[in-house]
């Protein structure tokens, strides 16, 4: 008879609420990239990410005050968050931004699909119970052939222009790789204290250096400048990172790094939703395709006994 194989991951099964976090960040992840290409086009990378870092922080510090979370105490915490500060939010929010000035969204949203299988493999060395499996290849592959057929196969051609800002987006997604691995390894301090010193942290690795190259000069305020930041600070920054805390203390790396692959999809439904812009099949195959990568990455095989 078929029985189960029996879980060694430490994680157990896949619960609602786990899709139901992973779609919140894809949801709110794939405003992002239709707001930051709005907003650099208003400020430059560095200060709009500054900006949004800011926005962000000052909102999670504002949470904590009142819910009476404190800010961590022990070095080794504060170690670790300076670190996701820097791989989570500081680094790949530059980097993204800088490369989006220059380069099709559709290319940002390939070469950005570097972070699920780049998680894979960091995973399998440095957390416990998320291990390499053909399953889990063919899930990320299914998952990347997903992000082609949304975006058409034709953007690839775009492959090899603008090289350094490619690389940048790139880098921008293997930093989100490594900040998964670290928030999931930090220690298990109060979710509102730890996010808010993340934040606290970002801050001072993006404000000072951002107002040093502007010549210690402020960009100009005004309705055009300010809701990106305001909006990027508040939904894809502060709230998305107290659900990929949440979402990091029941799954592993490998199941949050397909979020990556979903922000493009998600992407387009809020063009049609906002834009008017439409549906296309391609777009619904692509999620067909990218909901398949998960399933058949995030099930077991069944033994024969």
């Amino acid at each position: 008879m078929a029985t189960p194989k029996p879980s060694n991951n430490g994680y157990g099964p896949i619960r609602p609420r786990h899709v139901l976090m992973l779609l919140t960040l894809a949801t709110v992840w794939g405003t992002s990239f239709m707001v930051i290409k709005i907003g650099v086009g208003h400020v430059s990378a560095l200060e709009l990410t500054a900006m949004r870092l800011l926005v962000a922080a000052v909102a999670m510090i504002l949470c904590a005050i009142v819910l009476r979370s404190a800010l961590p105490k022990d070095k080794l915490t504060w170690a670790y968050c300076f670190a996701l500060a820097m791989f989570g939010n500081s680094l790949p929010f530059f980097l993204i931004s800088w490369g989006e000035e220059e380069i099709p969204s559709g290319l940002a949203a390939i070469l950005m699909a570097v972070m699920p299988l780049t998680t894979l493999v960091l995973a399998h060395f440095f957390s416990t119970g998320d291990r390499l499996s053909p399953r889990k290849l063919l899930g990320i592959g299914l998952g990347f052939v997903g992000v082609i057929v949304l975006v058409g196969p034709g953007v690839l051609g775009g492959l090899g222009d603008q090289v350094i800002r490619q690389l940048a987006t790139a880098g921008g997604a293997i930093c989100y790789a490594i900040s998964v691995i670290i928030a999931q390894r930090m220690p298990r301090t109060p979710m509102i204290g730890r996010a808010a010193l993340v934040l606290i942290f970002s801050v001072i690795q993006t404000v000072p250096l951002s107002l040093y190259l502007s010549g210690g000069g402020l960009p100009e305020m005004n309705v055009e400048t300010i809701w990106p930041a305001v909006y990027l600070g508040i939904f894809p920054t502060a709230l998305a990172t107290l659900v990929l805390f949440k979402l990091l203390t029941e799954r592993e790396a490998s199941f949050v790094a397909f979020q990556n692959y979903l922000v493009p999809v998600f992407g387009v439904l809020w063009g049609a939703l906002l834009l008017s812009e439409q549906v296309t099949p391609q777009a619904l195959m692509a999620l067909g395709l990218i909901l398949c990568g998960i399933f058949v990455a995030n099930t077991k095989r069944k033994r024969q006994i």
